[in-house]
């Protein structure tokens, strides 16, 4: 695996950069069901997460490792699971699915691929970290419970959750800091709070294990967009991980953000494909 702190991003191939994109973005969700109102296994060769939140991207299948034997049950069990509880949600099938012909399962069981995430990553070293704040954008890391708030307030805005996400965030000690105090536990990520003009705007989160670091949650509310809110809370997290001995950061970014990231030095090495889950509701 990628070795975020004494590999160079040019030592990685392509695949490497991707499965460091995936590594990331399932300890993110590990964060996230460290709480008891998240749902996080690692079952029968499935990793998953549910929150039970009517929105797909809350509820993810991450990874999955099956023996050919026993493709057709798991995925059936799982997809039973989502269907039972009325919940969207996304299976990914990335570079360490086995077998690697799960997409087409999917397919057959009327769940296509339909949509693809892109696997970026910016080496620390040459990136400008000269306008992190400027006279109108201000960036700063999260440790109040009155910035948890507002931090979650901004993501859920900016990603049109509806309106059960915010207060199921706020009881999540991976996006509240209180929680994780009272849960006497230390989760390995950091979050950044942008202002526009002193109002609260952007969010991001850094995530990281001993191997990896890497961006979560990025999120500005439309009416602060294309003021550089974005750009300064990825540069606040990108800033730290570089503090924290990391030589590159990886992403995985929506078709909308990549032109956000490719003006902070990002480059894309693959893609992490998804296959949407949903039901019928008739």
């Amino acid at each position: 695996m990628a070795q975020g702190k004494s590999k160079p991003l040019a030592e990685l191939s392509p695949e490497d950069v991707v499965r460091a994109c995936e590594e990331n973005y399932i300890e993110y969700w590990r964060c996230v069901g460290s709480s008891a109102n998240a749902r996080y296994s690692e079952d029968g060769g499935v990793v998953m997460c549910a929150t039970g939140l009517p929105q797909d991207l809350f509820n993810v299948v991450l990874r999955s490792k099956l023996e050919r034997g026993q493709v057709d049950q798991r995925v059936d069990e799982v997809l039973r699971y989502f269907k039972a509880r009325g919940l969207p949600g996304i299976w990914h099938v990335g570079p360490s699915t086995e077998p690697r012909d799960l997409g087409e399962t999917l397919t057959a069981r009327g769940f296509p691929h339909d949509y693809d995430l892109a696997a970026m990553a910016v080496e620390l070293g040459p990136i400008d970290w000269s306008w992190t704040n400027s006279s109108r954008v201000q960036v700063r890391r999260v440790s109040t419970k009155r910035d948890c708030a507002d931090w979650v307030s901004c993501l859920t805005s900016s990603w049109e959750s509806p309106k059960e996400a915010a207060p199921w965030m706020l009881e999540n000690a991976c996006f509240n800091l209180s929680h994780e105090a009272m849960g006497k536990k230390h989760l390995h990520r950091r979050k950044y709070l942008g202002f526009l003009e002193g109002k609260p705007a952007g969010t991001s989160m850094l995530v990281w294990d001993k191997d990896i670091a890497g961006l979560q949650t990025i999120g500005t509310i439309k009416e602060a967009q294309r003021n550089g809110v974005g750009t300064a809370v990825i540069l606040a997290a990108l800033k730290d991980a570089k503090d924290m001995g990391f030589k590159f950061v990886v992403v995985l970014s929506t078709t909308e953000g990549l032109k956000l990231y490719r003006n902070v030095g990002f480059k894309e090495y693959g893609k992490l494909p998804e296959h949407g889950i949903h039901f019928d509701s008739k």
